[in-house]
């Protein structure tokens, strides 16, 4: 009797455990009518996951197995280069199953109502309108909690879906671009649920972008966007009073954006756009803002505190970091050294200048980071000017080799002969000349 209810035990076991990930293709299944009749349908009740691939063979695939209830386990489906008019078929059954949690449809966007999650991605660069069915106002909410939107999206589309998606909680979109349409505040609505934004572009304009968080989730804990550049979104004062009176609960922001025109390097104001992010409140925050130079693009980001300033250890030669600092950081940074020197000289000679004009126009800069660039055989009153004005008290130069030896040797011979610093240690660690003044 004991051995009988040890069998049924184990087999319980084995039946609970066994769990199946399948991927279907035409060109690895010459029968898939057989496929379903021999492997899938006898064993839908341990099927996790789904990955169908062409769109005739995800219909045949539907009419030789329906997916209903019986599969109890399916969590996730993908079903790749599917036709927009054959997709009806696929979703009248999806909609029935229990523990579906993920739907991945490449196609024009179209959602059942009882999925937690949804990916939406689509391949025709030439057709970027989010399509949705007209009747799908008179439909009940989405249980959708996660929302991957692959694809250009205009602000009014987005606002559209968010109406429909009460209890979203993550949401990622990749281009957010401007509308014609006129979207009106009444009309974004509040998502009690949302705690993750992701826009990896936005175009919108700052005014729009503010009044859509505003709205969209006082409960807010994680925003990551990028932008094209616009001065309103370096605004540090304006994020404050945003962050501090609509969503008090953020603890990670990460915003990026970048500016190809070279004329950025002339704004006089770009310091004091610099000095509003050291205020108390990023300090608390543990937020910080940095300025990346890489030849003639200028990167402006905002994230959490990393390593800002750099020191030595003399006992045990590391890098010492600060983590939590609200030093700013300008990192410049020339690529291309070639093992011509003639070459790699007309490159030095062509950003030296601009070298000095950053320096110049950040007057209050305390932090300095240099990846490989030789900045010698300046101009002397240029020189002389810009030790006078900046504050920089640490300098890091970054993976200095063979190519850099002589510039540094130079380097040290023209911050001695030009007075340029006083009192300073350099050294070498590792890969990196660390110069410090005391």
């Amino acid at each position: 009797m004991d051995e009988k209810i040890q069998l049924e035990y184990e087999f319980k076991l084995y039946k609970t455990v066994i769990l199946f990930k399948i991927k279907l293709c035409s060109e690895t299944i010459s029968n898939l009518e057989e496929c379903c009749e021999t492997v899938i349908i006898p064993n839908q009740h341990h099927v996790l996951s789904l990955d169908i691939k062409d769109g005739i063979f995800v219909n045949n695939f539907f009419k030789y197995c329906i997916v209903n209830a019986s599969f109890h386990n399916l969590q996730s489906i993908i079903l790749r280069d599917i036709l927009i008019e054959l997709v009806v078929v696929p979703l009248f059954h999806l909609r029935l199953l229990p523990n579906l949690l993920s739907l991945t449809l490449i196609c024009h966007l179209l959602f059942p109502k009882d999925i937690k999650e949804l990916n939406y991605e689509y391949d025709d660069i030439n057709e970027t309108n989010i399509s949705l069915p007209a009747g799908i106002l008179h439909q009940q909410f989405s249980t959708i909690e996660c929302f991957v939107i692959n694809h250009e999206c205009t602000f009014d589309e987005l606002i559209f879906i968010l109406c429909h998606t009460p209890q979203l909680r993550h949401l990622i979109c990749g281009n957010l671009l401007k509308t014609d349409q006129n979207v009106e505040d009444e009309q974004i609505p509040t998502l009690s649920y949302l705690k993750h934004i992701r826009i990896d572009c936005c175009y919108l304009d700052f005014n729009d972008f503010e009044r859509f968080i505003k709205k969209v989730s006082p409960q807010l804990q994680r925003l990551r966007i990028k932008s094209n550049f616009k001065k309103a979104y370096l605004d540090a004062d304006r994020w404050e009073r945003l962050i501090t009176n609509y969503i008090p609960h953020l603890d990670t922001l990460i915003y990026n954006c970048y500016q190809h025109n070279f004329m950025i390097y002339e704004d006089r104001s770009l310091h004091l756009i610099i000095n509003q992010f050291s205020s108390p409140f990023w300090v608390n925050k543990g937020w910080i803002f940095e300025i990346f130079i890489d030849c003639r693009i200028i990167h402006f980001s905002i994230h959490s505190s990393k390593k800002t300033c750099f020191d030595f250890d003399e006992k045990k030669e590391t890098i010492m970091t600060h983590p939590k600092s609200n030093n700013l950081v300008i990192q410049l940074k020339i690529h291309s050294f070639t093992s011509d020197p003639k070459r790699n000289q007309s490159l030095i000679d062509n950003y030296k200048f601009m070298f000095i004009q950053i320096i110049e126009m950040l007057p209050h800069l305390v932090s300095l980071h240099i990846l490989p660039i030789p900045i010698i055989q300046n101009n002397d009153d240029i020189l002389h000017r810009v030790s006078l004005k900046n504050k920089i008290t640490k300098v890091k130069l970054e993976k200095i080799t063979e190519i850099e030896q002589n510039s540094k040797k130079e380097l040290q011979n023209l911050i001695d002969t030009k007075y340029l610093l006083n009192n300073y240690t350099m050294k070498l660690i590792g890969h990196n000349i660390i110069l410090q003044l005391h």
